[in-house]
């Protein structure tokens, strides 16, 4: 016999075990892997205010700067193309990671092949950010400095 206005034990409990969920996700920020990927899809399609979110220098610069220095970057590698594919990533410390992938400059090409690069990244106010200095210089022409 089922009785109006009663919950049912079964449905609270997934309620539940669905906003803890929720909270994890929302509380426990993105993984390493998540923003390397974001930071290469913004290279890929050209996505400054990305870029310029996802970027750390170290002495800390200004956005403003930061994103005239993509804008500028964006510029002069608006016709490079390239693929990746993650691989892997570590976390020697709880403020450093490392993701590995492999890359594919000159993605059109016929005789194009693919290269192990990493990204280094800093925790920096909980989020994961590029240490975009530290990015390889071969993999992408004019990075910014």
């Amino acid at each position: 016999m089922h009785r109006s206005g009663r919950a049912n034990w079964i449905v609270l409990a997934l309620s539940a075990v669905g906003l803890g969920i929720v909270g994890l996700v929302v509380l426990g920020g993105e993984s390493p892997e998540t923003v390397g990927n974001r930071f290469l899809t913004a290279l890929a399609t050209g996505d400054v205010k990305t870029l310029t979110e996802l970027s750390y220098f170290n002495p800390p610069r200004e956005a403003a700067r930061v994103q005239a220095d993509w804008e500028r970057t964006m510029g002069y590698s608006r016709y490079y193309r390239f693929a990746w594919r993650m691989r892997s990533s570590t976390t020697p410390a709880p403020d450093r990671a490392n993701v590995q992938f492999d890359f594919i400059r000159d993605a059109l090409a016929p005789n194009a092949y693919d290269e192990r690069y990493s990204l280094d990244l800093v925790k920096v106010d909980g989020r994961w950010k590029v240490d975009v200095q530290a990015v390889n210089r071969q993999m992408f022409p004019s990075l910014p400095r």
